[in-house]
C-alpha cells in the first residue's frame, strides 16, 4: 500500500530547525500500515531534511558552522541579478539573494530521508529526531510524507 500527503511548515526566522518527528508518527498511525518505509520530502532547495539529535547545543554550533563557512557576507554569483537566469529569478527580488542557502543545503545534504517502520513504529534510535532546517528566509515550506507498506 501507498499513502502520501503534503505537510505544511511556517518557519519563522533564518536558520530555523523544526523537530517533525512526533508529525511524522502521527502520520504512519494515521495511515494504517505496520512495516514499511517512510520517507520525507523537501520539496524546496532551500531547505533540508535531517536525522540528527534535537539538541540545543548541536543546533547553536551547527548555526555557528554555518555562519563562519557560508558566510552571509560572501559574495555570490547567484546574488548577481544582472546575470542571473531569468528563469531562476523570483518573484520579489530579496528572495533571489540565498546563494548562501544553496551553498548551506549542498554542504548539508539530503532534500529527503527514509526511516524503516516495524510494527508501526519508527526505527529511529534513542536520540534521533527528524529535523527540517531552514536554510533562508522565514516561510512557508512543504514537506511531503509518504509511505509504503506490506499489506501482510
Amino acid at each position: 500500500m501507498y499513502y502520501s500527503v503534503p505537510r505544511i511548515y511556517h518557519t519563522k526566522k533564518p536558520f530555523d530547525i523544526i523537530d517533525i518527528t512526533d508529525d511524522i508518527k502521527q502520520y504512519i498511525t494515521e495511515s494504517g500500515g505496520r512495516n514499511g518505509l517512510c520517507s520525507i520530502f523537501t520539496r524546496h532547495t532551500t531547505a533540508v531534511i535531517k536525522i540528527n539529535e534535537a539538541e540545543d547545543g548541536f543546533r547553536n554550533d551547527l548555526r555557528q558552522w554555518c555562519n563562519k563557512n557560508v558566510s552571509l557576507d560572501e559574495v555570490y554569483k547567484h546574488n548577481d541579478l544582472e546575470h542571473r537566469d531569468p528563469k531562476t529569478m523570483c518573484e520579489n527580488k530579496e528572495e533571489c539573494l540565498n546563494g548562501h542557502s544553496h551553498i548551506r543545503a549542498m554542504l548539508m545534504g539530503n532534500t529527503s530521508e527514509t526511516i524503516p517502520v516495524q510494527d508501526g513504529e519508527l526505527l529511529l534510535g534513542r536520540w534521533q529526531r527528524v529535523l527540517l532546517f531552514e536554510l533562508d528566509h522565514a516561510r512557508e515550506r512543504e514537506i511531503i510524507f509518504s509511505y509504503i507498506w506490506d499489506e501482510k
